[in-house]
């Protein structure tokens, strides 16, 4: 009984203070653009819109509903439940796969991660979107259509695991899946930019390139270019002193997708490897674009959870496990906006974001190395099966 209800208590934990904190946070500014695109049909004239249409359309309804600050408490305990539900259907699932030890070490450790918690507290539809695609994930080669479905809801919100129907056009036993989420994606999006032409009065609108390049814009604006909180390889080539422009990005994301494309080709079809599909497609879809907030930090969350369940049943050697601690530690550093909240030093919350944007880069290496060194010892057994057979 302990271990069925344990994955819920961290949202029950949480949920008190979470609740009593009176603010909108990011939920208040998508709530202006909501109302921007209600009004005039162009939410992306406001300088911290960076969202989709399909996005505007839910906001756009969301105001006629209710004041800020109703949504904003409502829509804090959606994301409260989405997160108990995820760590409850996930532990769920591992219970009688792992050890106890395991069980509890990993259920802790995604207890307390900072991004999830951040994504909480800054009132973003993080979870709710990662939650989707989840789901649709699960059901894919079973429900194409509705796993379809959900992916293409997912991104059509959010595109932060815009990858994800790429992946699954790659392999041939997913590729229905991937069609139908394309197509979700495609008509959502479509409907929503339907919906601001109608608002604004101007079919003009309709044009998706340029929403795009308005999106693409306000990556290299002042809210999102160099600043630190930014982990896109973009920004980081921004602070490094590379300006930011269309074709900067459009060359990160061309290095973005074939590391993508290198992981997945080669992946078996069994239960793992599939997850390592998922797993790939979310840690790769956060660094594709100009925008990467902290919080997209739970698009690391099933590569670090396959990474050690990998390690504890293959026995990884110790420095594959000190790497993807390092990765885990350096994510952890960053608890924004607790840390505004309480008045942290500026200083210190500019070097937690300057570290804890690596943790993506150190256990994306870590697993690199991990798959060759699996590959290795694959090569090394075979040559030895085949040495075996060839002796008289």
């Amino acid at each position: 009984m302990v271990r069925r209800l344990s994955p819920i208590l961290p949202a029950i934990v949480l949920a008190p203070l979470a609740l009593a904190i009176n603010y909108t946070a990011d939920f208040g500014l998508a709530y202006q653009g909501g109302i921007e695109a209600w009004n005039s049909g162009h939410p992306q004239r406001l300088l911290t819109w960076t969202a989709t249409p399909f996005f505007a359309v839910l906001m756009a309804a969301i105001t006629r509903l209710a004041s800020v600050d109703v949504a904003a408490r409502t829509f804090m305990a959606i994301d409260l439940i989405v997160w108990a539900a995820l760590l409850a259907l996930v532990w769920s699932s591992l219970r009688d796969r792992v050890s106890p030890r395991f069980w509890w070490s990993t259920l802790v450790a995604a207890a307390i991660f900072a991004p999830a918690i951040s994504t909480i507290f800054w009132l973003q539809p993080n979870l709710i979107v990662f939650g989707l695609a989840l789901g649709g994930f699960a059901l894919v080669g079973r429900r194409n259509p509705a796993a379809g479905l959900l992916i293409g809801l997912s991104v059509a919100v959010k595109p932060i695991v815009i990858l994800l129907p790429l992946a699954l056009l790659l392999r041939r036993e997913t590729r229905a899946a991937g069609i139908w989420a394309i197509a979700t994606t495609a008509t959502l999006s479509f409907a929503g930019l339907g919906f601001l032409a109608w608002r604004a009065g101007d079919l003009t609108v309709l044009n998706p390139f340029a929403y795009l390049a308005g999106f693409l814009s306000k990556g290299r604006g002042p809210i999102a270019a160099c600043v630190p909180e930014n982990y896109s390889p973009v920004a980081l080539l921004c602070r490094l002193g590379v300006e930011p422009s269309t074709a900067i990005t459009i060359a990160v994301a061309c290095v973005v997708v074939i590391i993508g494309w290198f992981i997945v080709r080669d992946l078996p079809t069994s239960d793992e490897p599939q997850w390592a599909v998922f797993a790939a497609a979310c840690i790769l879809s956060g660094l594709l674009g100009p925008i990467d907030w902290a919080s997209y930090g739970i698009l690391m969350a099933p590569l670090f959870l396959l990474l050690a369940y990998q390690f504890w049943r293959q026995s990884a050697p110790p420095p594959l496990w000190i790497g993807l601690g390092l990765a885990f530690v350096l994510a952890e550093l960053v608890w924004d906006p607790l840390e505004s909240l309480a008045q942290t030093p500026v200083p210190v919350v500019v070097v937690s974001y300057s570290a804890g944007q690596f943790s993506q880069y150190v256990v994306l290496l870590v697993w690199l190395r991990w798959r060759l060194l699996r590959r290795g010892s694959a090569n090394t057994r075979r040559s030895m099966v085949s040495a075996s057979t060839l002796r008289p």
